[in-house]
């Protein structure tokens, strides 16, 4: 039954709890009326009789009272709720009052005439030569109460319907508000947080409405904001543990699947002691106990067990899962993050470290040994050449003007000598340039860039560089020098470039070189099939400073290499 049935059941109900308690007063205040008006003409009556029997006896000319009371019934007819019986000596009726004609055709029912009927009356009286009785008798009263009462009933069954009729129209107009409520109450029970319902003009309605908007508006809030905290905690590459307060999984994310290999159905309910290593067994009660007391766990390295039985290096932090309500701790939420890949790469870093120290140990070697070859080159090589240029410009004396042959051939000597000499010096200057240990890098690089300038005249070589490059040490000195000296290889061989620009300064604590020409350029993606351009090289030099390396380059665009070498890390006393 809707409510608006309902509703319009319980007026109806009132209002016949309202109509029978008026029927039962109003007939309550009928029957009174009508005893008493029977009472009173039962009186009157009988006060009458009483007066023509007196009258009679007081006046024996009119004759036996029999005979006076009979003529005087006769001509007094019908008489109001009363009904007058003249019986002789012998008990047979003599004459009876009629009965009313008075609305003759009303027939009340007979739960009317019972509900109103006052108890009968009779009273006789003894007169000469007969007995006079008379009894009491409502039913022209009650003819005439039901008369009114059925027109009554009939108005107020009218007024009933028809008020019924109204109400039930009404209700339904009044409760019309209820349908769009109704409506998104079943929306929202199906998951539309977003329905709203409209303003009523009705001010209960409306502050239903603005109540149920506000708890809409909270709602869907709240949802989203626990959706977007589920899809976090379902899509984040960390897996997502929930304990109870027994160690039992009660939530276990896709990563966790991923990480572990068991799937939600095989896990939830289960002890997490299915992923602890037996040697581990003792970490997830101390873990718990921790938590319990509040505590917050970081980082913790550790090993897990997957479904395969695979040891896994992780991560774990932890803390407590607290009852909103109680504010009692009722379990944890466990992030693992699988760190087998950063142990693994941080035991290739410390092997590329070592290896780097060892590229470092091995330059420092290989310089050392070109620093001790040119200057044994320099020493002994240098004085066979010169001893043997002395032989021969001796022979060339003695010989001038005496043999010919010889004198050539002593003068063939001395060119092949000075050749050699000459090709001695090129190898020791790119052996160890002797420049930088007692110019400086400034003056080397200039040195060196005048003498790729008088090789190659075409090429417009600039150099520009910080006045203040003394103190950088062995190490930045040596690597700087030949990582210039590479750079320019490779543009002399494959940039066909007209310029080049080399600026070398101090940045921020920073050595910051710049090597840029105007050349064809090349693809950089060629760099991981092939090792012609030195890049490589490079590379490790600048890392063994512990710098950072960057390369700009495109086709027909040129190509820049810059270098950033950091200063203090490496003990430099420059500023």
């Amino acid at each position: 039954m809707t409510l608006r049935l309902r509703l319009n059941f319980l007026l109806t109900i009132i209002m016949l709890i309202f109509m029978l308690a008026l029927f039962f007063a109003t007939m309550t205040t009928t029957k009174q009326q009508i005893r008493e008006g029977v009472e009173s003409a039962n009186r009157v009556s009988m006060q009458l009789l009483d007066t023509v029997i007196t009258s009679s006896i007081q006046n024996p000319d009119w004759g036996n009272t029999d005979k006076v009371m009979s003529l005087f019934l006769m001509e007094l007819g019908h008489v109001r709720s009363n009904t007058i019986s003249l019986y002789n000596l012998q008990n047979r009726l003599i004459y009876r009052t009629p009965d009313s004609t008075y609305r003759m055709d009303e027939n009340p029912p007979q739960w009317f005439v019972k509900l109103l009927a006052p108890p009968m009356e009779t009273k006789s009286r003894l007169i000469n030569y007969g007995r006079l009785v008379v009894q009491t008798n409502p039913t022209g009263a009650i003819k005439e109460a039901w008369a009114e009462t059925s027109h009554l009933l009939m108005t107020v069954l009218l007024f009933f319907i028809a008020l019924n009729i109204f109400l039930y129209l009404m209700l339904g107009k009044w409760l019309r508000p209820i349908n769009p409520m109704l409506n998104a109450i079943e929306k929202m029970g199906k998951g539309n947080f977003s329905v709203r319902l409209p303003k009523f003009s009705v001010p209960e309605f409306k502050l239903i409405a603005d109540n149920f908007n506000k708890m809409g508006l909270s709602l869907e809030s709240f949802i989203k904001e626990n959706n977007r905290l589920a899809l976090i905690a379902e899509q984040t590459a960390d897996a997502v543990i929930i304990h109870d307060s027994d160690l039992n999984v009660s939530f276990w994310n896709s990563s966790a699947e991923k990480m572990f290999g068991y799937k939600k159905v095989e896990i939830l309910g289960k002890s997490a002691m299915l992923i602890i290593p037996k040697n581990r067994s003792s970490e997830l009660k101390e873990n718990f106990n921790a938590v319990s007391k509040n505590k917050v766990i970081k980082n913790f390295e550790t090993q897990r067990l997957a479904k395969n039985g695979q040891l896994i290096d992780v991560s774990i932090s932890a803390s407590a899962l607290i009852d909103p309500k109680s504010k009692k701790i009722i379990g944890d939420i466990v992030s693992i993050r699988d760190i087998s890949e950063k142990l693994i790469a941080k035991k290739s870093q410390l092997q590329l470290e070592k290896n780097r120290q060892l590229t470092a140990i091995i330059q420092d070697h290989i310089e050392d040994e070109r620093r001790s070859l040119a200057r044994e080159l320099h020493d002994e090589l240098g004085q066979y050449v010169s001893a043997i240029k002395i032989f021969a410009q001796n022979i060339t004396n003695r010989s001038k003007g005496k043999d010919n042959d010889i004198q050539e051939s002593s003068i063939s000597v001395t060119a092949a000598a000075n050749q050699i000499y000459d090709g001695m010096h090129n190898i020791i200057r790119k052996l160890r340039p002797g420049s930088l240990d007692n110019l400086g890098l400034k003056d080397t690089l200039k040195d060196l860039v005048a003498s790729w300038q008088k090789q190659h005249k075409g090429l417009d070589i600039i150099l520009i560089a910080d006045a203040n490059l003394d103190n950088l040490g062995e190490a930045i000195n040596i690597n700087v020098y030949r990582i210039i000296q590479e750079a320019m290889n490779n543009c002399l061989k494959h940039a066909d470039a007209t310029k080049v620009n080399i600026l070398i300064e101090i940045k921020n604590k920073n050595l910051f070189l710049e090597f840029s020409d105007n050349g064809v350029g090349f693809n950089k993606g060629i760099l991981s099939k092939t090792k012609q351009f030195g890049i490589v090289g490079i590379q490790e030099r600048v890392n063994s400073l512990r710098g950072r390396f960057e390369l700009i380059t495109k086709k027909n665009k040129g190509t820049i290499l810059k270098f950033y070498i950091p200063i203090r890390i490496l003990g430099s006393k420059v500023k």
